[in-house]
């Protein structure tokens, strides 16, 4: 005869278990998507005060090279002033041709303009592409982000190209020589010597070039551009110094943004 052994008898779980039992499966998950979320959201926040701290630094490289074109434009509108004023003094016979050209050809020597601003951009490009500028606090530096790389930004791709197709028209029909650029190269050759300007006055297409009255048309046409390029590097220089100065302030995502008037075209 075959012997049964009985069975042990199995704990039956209540009902408080079970419940006890999801609960505590439930938090332990709710914990960790929250402590994933938070660790995430620290990342998110390192990466943008690293971006911020590039942008800051591309702000001051784009300074120098603000000031550096201000420079150049101011000292390039005068002799451009001084071109015209010299074409219309030769109209009005107050100066003889030779004076009229020496004073052209030297004034034209000395300019220095043409070189367009291009703006580091690299940092605000990150801060984008990262999704960093959603999780800046400040909507002031939001604001000035936007003003000065997308709407100032765009209207200087703009006016760099018609600067270069109004450079390239000036030089075709007024002075038919090229103005120094901004490399060594272009620096060292940039200064005319006095042989080479005698021997550039005395080329008949030049002298009939610089004696027609269009000359004064063609130079204000390019100098409008000039004056408007200089406007707009100060828009750049005055968008520039205030978004540096919140970005310089370390407790500024925590502050209540200034108010301040918006760039118009």
């Amino acid at each position: 005869m075959e012997v049964h052994h009985p069975h042990h008898p199995t704990h039956k779980k209540k009902w408080s278990e079970y419940i006890i039992e999801f609960v505590m499966l439930f938090a332990a998950v709710t914990l960790g998507f929250f402590a994933e979320n938070i660790r995430e959201h620290q990342v998110i926040i390192e990466r943008k005060n690293q971006n911020l701290e590039a942008m800051l630094q591309d702000l001051k490289r784009d300074s120098i090279q603000i000031e550096q074109r201000t420079i150049e434009y101011l000292a390039g509108i005068n002799y451009i002033e001084d071109m015209k004023l010299a074409s219309f003094q030769y109209q009005q016979h107050k100066i003889t041709e030779n004076e009229y050209i020496d004073l052209v050809l030297q004034k034209n020597d000395s300019l220095n303009i043409g070189v367009s601003l291009f703006i580091n951009n690299s940092a605000y490009k990150n801060t984008i592409s990262t999704g960093s500028l959603s999780v800046i606090n400040s909507e002031e530096i939001k604001r000035l982000i936007a003003e000065y790389y997308e709407e100032l930004g765009e209207k200087l791709k703009d006016n760099n190209r018609n600067l270069d197709l109004e450079l390239n028209e000036y030089v075709q029909k007024t002075i038919l020589f090229g103005i120094g650029g901004d490399s060594e190269y272009r620096k060292k050759i940039a200064k005319i010597s006095d042989e080479r300007l005698n021997d550039f006055k005395n080329i008949p297409a030049l002298r009939k070039s610089l004696l027609d009255p269009s000359f004064r048309l063609y130079t204000n046409k390019f100098e409008n551009r000039c004056e408007y390029y200089l406007y707009l590097l100060s828009k750049f220089k005055e968008v520039n110094k205030k978004l540096k100065e919140v970005l310089e302030n370390k407790n500024v995502e925590n502050k209540v943004p200034a108010s301040s008037p918006k760039f118009k075209s």
